[in-house]
């Protein structure tokens, strides 16, 4: 290389003493304002070829002097990679064997050592929630954040611990930025979602739900899902007394799905709380021909009752039974009304129907019990009593999820243990067709 280098410099001399021997002409350099220096053309151009290989020499120097410095770097962080690599393994050993303080300093460790090694923090971050130590765990993925900002398993680490602590605002603040990062990222829009139903904010929970369907494909469980939050939603507006948005919101329910009990029956109930009671009552009527759920009955007693309107609420029970009078439970929810209003012998015959119908239950039983002690029938009414006492059961029916199982005592437009919506019926409706229900089951109540 030397002799390659030393031949290319002769040449060069050589040359330039050439070209310096034929062209000794000087050339005028100005320094600055009145001020020039006469120059030999050869000297111009051999400073301008020694100034060009001094910045090219200065170029190599640089990235000779970068590159040693960046492998010092990079050794020092191997070495600390290495170390922190022993720490957590011990540290994920000590946490097997059940010794957290130990695995806790150890994982403690190896994140000081090197915070890019990502392991410790998952690690630890999981013992300090199983510990609960909430705001140590926040602090921990705070810190990996910082290194890592784009990193899903952190951000959706520090939701988890948000969560732990109870503040839900929080965690829904990163799933936020992990959305806006990537809208279709499904796990953080189904967190959101879950979010937002825990916080009540059934419009937020609607829109994220919107979002998600149109990233999977929209499968008919997301629809139904859909829909129960816009139900919600709706039971929300109604609350704060946004009435027409409310029924908007329900119509546009109906819309998709018809069949929507909860619906229907909140449609119903909205009407009646604007002051539209025929409208209302019209909705709930034609409810229970399509569905025939007592629900609708209920609904129907409960409301008319409250506004003090007894009269309404026979002559609802009336049109019903002039289209459907074999309907047993028409019948005993109109018995049942007739008693509250001392209607003995309108309600007495209805009960009866029931019974002839083949209809058996505790409820019946009770109410036949109470009719006939009104009617100073006690002999008929103990016996009545000693039946209803057979069943060990309770006076009111509970209603039964069509799609769990899940019973309760009161209906609820949604199962609080399955979480489908307008599931919710008597036993008798699930089991039977829909013209005359079969005796429905009932169990004690407490």
């Amino acid at each position: 290389m030397s002799r390659t280098v030393t031949l290319i410099l002769l040449v060069v001399v050589v040359a330039f003493s050439y070209f310096a021997f034929y062209n000794q002409a000087y050339v005028s350099v100005n320094l600055w304002k009145g001020k020039s220096v006469e120059l030999p053309l050869i000297g111009v151009a051999l400073v301008s070829m020694a100034a060009g290989a001094l910045m090219v020499l200065v170029f190599f120097a640089v990235r000779g002097v970068r590159r040693t410095y960046g492998q010092v770097q990079e050794g020092f962080k191997r070495r600390r990679r290495t170390k922190a690599e022993e720490l957590y393994n011990r540290g994920v050993d000590a946490h097997l064997s059940g010794k957290e303080e130990q695995a806790v300093k150890l994982l403690e460790d190896a994140v000081e050592k090197d915070p890019d090694f990502l392991l410790p923090f998952f690690r630890l971050g999981n013992v300090y929630l199983k510990q609960g130590k909430y705001d140590q765990a926040i602090a921990l993925h705070q810190k990996a954040r910082t290194a890592h900002p784009r990193n899903l398993r952190v951000l959706l680490g520090l939701v988890d611990d948000y969560l732990g602590a109870g503040k839900p605002e929080e965690a829904a603040a990163i799933l936020r930025e992990v959305i806006g990062r990537d809208d279709g990222n499904r796990t953080a829009l189904a967190m959101l979602r879950n979010i937002q139903e825990d916080l009540k904010d059934w419009e937020g929970a609607v829109e994220t739900q919107r979002k998600l369907l149109k990233v999977s494909g929209k499968p008919a469980d997301g629809q139904d899902y859909l829909r129960g939050l816009k139900y919600e939603h709706a039971s929300s507006l109604l609350d704060r007394g946004e009435t027409e948005r409310a029924i908007k919101l329900l119509k546009e329910i109906l819309k998709e799905d018809p069949g929507d009990i909860a619906a229907i029956v909140r449609q119903g109930e909205a009407y009646i709380a604007v002051g539209k009671l025929d409208e209302g009552l019209a909705i709930l009527e034609a409810g229970y021909r399509d569905h025939k759920n007592p629900v609708f009955l209920q609904v129907m007693e409960d409301k008319l009752l409250e506004k003090e309107n007894p009269k309404k609420l026979i002559e609802a029970y009336r049109v019903l039974l002039d289209s459907m009078p074999q309907d047993i439970f028409l019948n005993l929810f109109y018995g049942k009304t007739c008693l509250r209003l001392e209607m003995i012998d309108e309600g007495f015959m209805a009960l009866k129907k029931v019974e002839s119908l083949g209809y058996d239950s505790p409820l019946l039983h009770a109410l036949l019990g109470e009719f006939n002690a009104r009617r100073e029938r006690l002999e008929e009414a103990l016996d009545e009593y000693r039946k209803y006492m057979e069943f060990s059961l309770g006076m009111n029916p509970q209603y039964q999820c069509g799609n769990c199982g899940e019973k309760s005592k009161q209906w609820s437009a949604r199962c609080q243990n399955c979480g489908k919506w307008s599931t919710s019926t008597l036993p008798a409706i699930i089991e039977s067709p829909p013209q005359i229900a079969s005796a429905p089951q009932y169990d004690t109540e407490e």
